[in-house]
């Protein structure tokens, strides 16, 4: 019954009446997907294209395509010198991933790029140690380690420098910087910076070494194994670094200015001192 009240007749010739325009009304739609096909193609070329004559930039990071001072970052021991060791934990492991994440969050800290000389669990001489801040013209150098003690009950953060280094001097005041702010964003206990002989006394950059904790502590092993409290770490000596930066007045340097580094090597200045 149609909306008008007649009856509709769908006898077998109409039917077939009706299907004839139908079929011919598909021969066009039926070829819609066929040009889509061609159009999605051509698009594709056509990008792939402009991809192949654009500029590329891939694997550059801001740090990379901008001057930056460059740090170098050592964490200490690996492979088969684990450093100091308490209850499974061990300093080669603490020191790698907070390099690491140093590493990870340096992009937050422009005008710095953060070169580690080592990457992995690997050992490393200190020539070779030395030889990574030479290739690299390393501005800075920072080296993490972790403490040990006798006693389960020492705490807290300390940096050190080279004892050939006088009071005042720019390693000392690199030195402050990086024990302020790490200690700020630790809330570790402060035992301040100290002198002491080490193999990085032929450095003429500024250089110190973080000792961010005791592993023979339980209350500071538990942090220094926690990914969490490493981030804090690792953002504090970025800190300080930062700022020494900022007040010492490092730049960038050009790829012409060179500076003893070591016998019979050489690097880029590391700007004035403060």
């Amino acid at each position: 019954m149609d909306r008008f009240g007649g009856t509709c007749d769908l006898s077998v010739s109409s039917r077939k009446s009706y299907g004839g325009p139908m079929k011919k009304a598909a021969g066009p739609t039926s070829r819609l997907p066929v040009v889509l096909i061609v159009s999605a193609a051509v698009i594709a070329l056509l990008i792939f294209g402009i991809k192949a004559i654009w500029p590329r930039h891939e694997g550059l990071t801001p740090s990379s395509k901008t001057p930056a001072v460059i740090v170098v970052v050592d964490p200490a021991h690996g492979g088969s010198d684990a450093g100091s060791s308490s209850e499974g934990a061990l300093e080669k492991a603490v020191t790698l991933a907070v390099a690491s994440k140093m590493a990870s969050l340096a992009s937050e800290f422009p005008g710095v790029r953060i070169v580690l000389t080592r990457a992995a669990d690997t050992e490393m001489s200190d020539e070779q140690r030395i030889a990574v801040a030479s290739d690299e013209a390393a501005q800075l150098f920072l080296a993490v380690h972790v403490n040990a003690f006798g006693q389960p009950t020492a705490l807290g953060i300390e940096t050190l420098v080279d004892s050939t280094h006088k009071a005042g001097d720019a390693a000392w005041t690199f030195a402050d910087a990086v024990q302020k702010a790490v200690i700020a964003a630790t809330g570790a206990k402060n035992r301040g910076v100290k002198a002491q002989g080490s193999s990085f006394s032929r450095l003429t950059i500024p250089a110190a070494s973080a000792l961010v904790g005791f592993v023979t502590t339980p209350e500071e092993r538990a942090k220094l194994s926690d990914p969490a409290y490493q981030e804090s770490i690792a953002r504090g000596l970025l800190r300080g670094i930062s700022d020494y930066v900022a007040a010492a007045g490092v730049t960038p340097v050009s790829a012409t200015q060179t500076i003893p580094l070591d016998k019979g090597q050489t690097a880029k200045p590391a700007g004035k001192s403060p």
